[in-house]
């Protein structure tokens, strides 16, 4: 017998919206992959005093901070939906590996929101040829939030792929 049989008169927040609010993080997740992905791949000619696309770059950083607070909401919408009917009702009992694996995800996602969202801010002031000493820190920044998000797309895979928040 299922010790939590998902209903829709649920009384989890948003537990009806589950669905579509996980078809919007995944999407969430994929605008931010690329966006965080091509910006550390900009990072590359900053890092060597070389700035041939600095309003592209731009765009990018800012396009990753605001996918990635936009990913993070949605994920914390639907946080209490994966709390009751995925994480206490079956990984905890049947997948303890991945149950710690999501709090990685998580406090990882977490730390980096900061980051993401200084990167985008400082995107808006960095005059990268004439401030180079901040280059390194706002490269820095970028292969953070890249990483990040990677590890944290992966685990997500990872983690739906065992039991998804159905």
């Amino acid at each position: 017998m299922d010790i939590c049989p998902p209903s829709l008169d649920s009384p989890v927040f948003l537990y009806g919206l589950r669905r579509l609010l996980l078809l919007l993080h995944t999407a969430g997740s994929i605008v931010l992959l690329g966006a965080a992905t091509h910006h550390a791949m900009q990072m590359r000619h900053y890092l060597r005093g070389r700035f041939p696309r600095v309003r592209q770059e731009k765009t990018w950083a800012r396009v990753t901070s605001a996918a990635y607070v936009i990913t993070f909401a949605l994920g914390a919408l639907l946080y209490p939906s994966y709390r009751v009917h995925v994480r206490a009702c079956w990984l905890e009992q049947h997948a303890p590996l991945y149950v710690g694996l999501f709090d990685v995800k998580e406090v990882f996602a977490s730390l980096a929101l900061v980051v993401a969202v200084g990167l985008g801010l400082l995107s808006y002031t960095l005059r990268p040829a004439e401030e180079r000493a901040l280059v390194p820190v706002y490269a820095a920044m970028s292969f953070v939030v890249c990483a990040v998000v990677w590890l944290d797309a992966t685990l997500g895979i990872l983690i739906v792929s065992v039991r998804g928040i159905g």
